[in-house]
């Protein structure tokens, strides 16, 4: 989503789980690759405006804030409880805590899979894996990419021949087939030129692609020298869904709750004085009754003893059990959905061991943890087999180790 953009997004806008881009082509070439981006782009453009939506939600910019004030009332207090940013650091962090470890498959392979560690950890992999998880613990969707090094020539390679990145899911997609398993024909990254017009990046296996603002006349072609698609899709989930993205409505609940619970504080605050049986001086002298009153906030009220006078104020009541047990409702929920342990779960001295972790919802992070981490593997081993291909290329790894010799360990 544009930043600058004066329109308003909401949660009843965004489509829950982001859109494959799965076209009928079993290829891309330079005479499909502008209609093949054509069709890409109109799928891209909703998924990037829900991951525009999701990060602004995850950053507090969330849809409480534009709630319209009451016309019979000028309190509107718009607070934002801020339970997304929490969600992910709780997940990624419990999911990603040690980092990804590289393990040979065949211990005829171990001084070559370590070898191909030391480069990963030299370009921290472990900061572009944690990118990645929180990119797409929000938005259901993230992106890696394995490229040569730029400094690499034919007289100088450089210690670290690869560079490895984590990419913005607003401004990157793959293109995968219709055929069988679904097969990525093509990726693109979305940057601008210095004329701030857009600037396509295309790749595949054979080629790579550049495009400028969809002008079929600026459309240039090279051969891909590693021979394999550089970008990976990293999935969080099956349906390409945040870890809190269908917890939405219920953490829009709770921060109505807290908007409306401060705003009947502040009724009881500024609430009306009603005065019965009597009348306030109001001419334009400075000591007026009302003007007085304003000021030292107290009232006197005297007369003839045949007069009754009365005066109250007009507040709403605030009923604070029933506001809390809604929140506590609402925080059961969100936990139950998203498979955050409960904080407020009060301990029982006979409950040890597993019970303890049933009870506070430490089984659900944990296997919220394990299915992401088949999705993240799968991914991981894409990324190996271009980094493997580069450094084979370099004769900086031995030519017959493969990625199936690797085994990829979270945690």
């Amino acid at each position: 989503m544009d930043s600058n953009s004066t329109s308003v997004m909401l949660c009843d806008n965004i489509h829950y789980g982001r859109q494959d881009i799965i076209l009928d082509y079993d290829e891309v070439t330079p005479d499909n690759v502008m209609e093949i981006m054509q069709k890409a782009l109109s799928i891209h453009s909703q998924n990037a405006r829900d991951c525009g939506y999701l990060i602004n939600y995850f950053l507090g910019k969330q849809d409480i804030l534009y709630r319209p004030a009451s016309p019979t009332s000028e309190i509107n207090n718009t607070t934002v409880v801020n339970h997304a940013f929490p969600i992910t650091r709780e997940i990624v962090g419990y999911t990603f805590a040690n980092g990804v470890e590289l393990v040979q498959r065949d211990m005829n392979k171990k001084d070559a899979v370590n070898k191909l560690s030391d480069f990963y950890n030299y370009e921290d992999a472990y900061y572009v894996d944690i990118c990645s998880g929180i990119y797409g613990s929000i938005c259901g969707v993230s992106y890696q990419i394995t490229l040569p090094n730029s400094m690499i020539t034919k007289d100088n390679t450089p210690e670290v021949p690869f560079i490895y990145e984590a990419l913005d899911p607003r401004t990157t997609f793959v293109v995968k087939s219709s055929s069988v398993g679904n097969p990525q024909i093509m990726s693109c990254i979305i940057g601008t030129t210095k004329n701030r017009r857009k600037l396509y990046t295309i790749y595949t296996d054979k080629y790579k692609f550049t495009l400028i603002s969809m002008n079929q006349d600026t459309l240039t072609i090279e051969r891909n020298p590693i021979g394999l698609d550089p970008i990976t899709m990293v999935e969080n989930s099956l349906f390409l869904t945040g870890d809190w993205e269908q917890a939405i409505s219920v953490m829009n609940a709770t921060n109505q709750i807290a908007s409306d619970s401060l705003n009947d504080i502040e009724g009881i605050i500024k609430s009306l004085l009603v005065i019965v049986g009597a009348e306030f001086d109001d001419d334009d002298d400075n000591q007026t009754d009302i003007k007085r009153v304003k000021k030292n906030r107290i009232l006197t009220l005297t007369g003839d003893s045949g007069n009754n006078y009365d005066a109250k104020f007009i507040s709403p009541q605030l009923d604070s059990t029933s506001t809390q047990n809604i929140r506590e409702y609402l925080e059961d929920a969100r936990n139950v959905i998203t498979g955050i342990p409960d904080r407020s779960a009060n301990s029982s001295g006979g409950d040890t061991g597993t019970a303890v972790l049933n009870r506070d919802g430490w089984t659900d992070i944990e296997i919220v943890a394990r299915l992401k981490e088949l999705f993240f593997k799968k991914a991981k081993k894409r990324q190996l087999a271009v980094g493997i291909k580069i450094l084979q290329m370099l004769d900086l790894i031995d030519d017959d180790l493969k990625v199936i010799d690797i085994e990829p360990v979270i945690g």
